[in-house]
């Protein structure tokens, strides 16, 4: 139950119990009434306060939300804007491919062994196996050997 609601119902009886002049009868009663009146004061205080507090909580809980949706949007667009990143990239690797296919397999090789592994794998995994192998076997061993592991393990 509410302590507000209880001091009340304390001081309407209290305030029936004190003669009819509106006076308290004695020392006690009045100490009693000034008592449960600074207590509904402090309670009506605190109350106030919590309802403050409450509000406040309320506003902070709402700007919350809104920067989580504002996040979960821009993770969104980021994801997307990745997404087309990745396609771009695909795109650009196998125009690369059909490029160094169509290249003598020697000159090929000596560029493709220049470039960043996974640039050098991304392009060989565009091309047609027959090709791909003519260029690897004009490689030095070594990079071939690398670039055959970094596609296996592309694969799986």
């Amino acid at each position: 139950m509410n302590p507000l609601l209880i001091l009340s119902i304390l001081m309407c009886g209290l305030l029936m119990l004190t003669p009819a002049s509106g006076q308290a009868g004695s020392v006690e009663e009045r100490r009693i009434l000034t008592e449960l009146q600074e207590q509904r004061r402090a309670l009506q205080e605190r109350d106030k306060k919590l309802d403050q507090r409450e509000i406040e909580l309320k506003t902070l809980q709402a700007e919350v939300d809104k920067k989580l949706d504002e996040l979960r949007q821009w993770r969104e667009e980021l994801a997307g804007m990745l997404a087309q990143k990745d396609a771009a990239e695909i795109a650009k690797a196998q125009e690369l491919s059909k490029m160094y296919e169509r290249m003598d397999p020697a000159s090929a090789a000596r560029i493709i062994t220049t470039l960043d592994k996974d640039l050098a794998v991304a392009i060989l995994e565009g091309m047609r196996a027959k090709s791909a192998g003519r260029i690897l076997a004009t490689m030095d061993y070594e990079v071939a050997s690398q670039l055959t592991i970094s596609y296996s393990s592309l694969e799986q």
